[in-house]
């Protein structure tokens, strides 16, 4: 837990740090959305983004969830942009002090979901939206924007995520993400998500799919950062030392390899 941890905190810290060159400094870049930033964050995206492509506050939030559990670390300046649907990662109107306020809005939600991931025990909170009908007292959870913010967080790095999807676990996971949030992802897609039910139904499957996909790429993200680690401290260590990563081999035989993570 002390490695996932540090791992977690480092993340978060070089996120935020890439990001911040735009950004004025906050007193906490690592606090969780406010009701009201949260609806602030909201109404921008929906108004303040003059945009067809920009992302409504349910799509980034399964965007930036899928980035925060996937295989590979991917800096803001490329999915920036595509929450803004432009080229730039800042957004494309505003004043500056505004932009600079929306952006830091969007990291510190971001490092939220990180944060959640680092927690013991995990837990992820996804944000959409719920449906009532006339005559039906029940209401429905609505998660199409969502799961498709999720599967663009994935296309940024999509190669990536094969060695996931191809096995039959893997498609397992993706199953309810890809009903609701893919064009043409089976033959009896309509079918399976007909009515608001089979929707829900699908939805509340996907939080613990999220948190096993996060498990599955876990060893990986934690070989990457204990790699990163040992390269940083590699002017420090001998090839004939102990590696600093704990496994007790040498360091040359360990993690100062070339081709081995551990």
């Amino acid at each position: 837990m002390n490695v996932l941890s540090a791992w977690c905190g480092l993340r978060r810290a070089r996120i935020w740090v890439n990001a911040a060159f735009h950004i004025q400094l906050m007193t906490d870049p690592f606090a969780p959305l406010s009701e009201e930033e949260f609806e602030e964050l909201d109404h921008f995206l929906l108004f303040g983004v003059d945009t067809e492509e920009g992302m409504t506050m349910d799509m980034v939030d399964g965007f930036l969830h899928a980035i925060a559990v996937g295989p590979t670390t991917v800096h803001p300046k490329q999915w920036l942009p595509k929450i803004w649907g432009t080229k730039e990662m800042m957004p494309p109107m505003g004043s500056v002090e505004e932009l600079n306020h929306m952006l830091g809005l969007v990291m510190r939600h971001f490092n939220t979901i990180i944060a959640g991931l680092g927690d013991d025990p995990r837990e992820i909170s996804p944000c959409w939206s719920t449906m009532a009908y006339d005559g039906d007292e029940r209401e429905y959870d609505d998660a199409e924007s969502w799961a498709y913010g999720f599967v663009q967080g994935m296309r940024l790095c999509w190669k990536d995520w094969q060695p996931l999807l191809s096995t039959p676990q893997g498609q397992v996971w993706f199953r309810p993400i890809a009903l609701l949030g893919e064009d043409d992802y089976c033959v009896d897609q309509d079918e399976l998500t007909r009515t608001p039910a089979m929707r829900s139904e699908l939805a509340q499957q996907i939080p613990p799919a999220v948190l096993d996909m996060h498990a599955h790429w876990l060893p990986l993200r934690l070989a990457v950062y204990q790699r990163e680690v040992a390269k940083s401290m590699q002017p420090k260590v001998g090839r004939n030392d102990p590696c600093p990563c704990g496994s007790g081999a040498k360091f040359k035989k360990c993690c100062g390899a070339a081709a081995d993570l551990h």
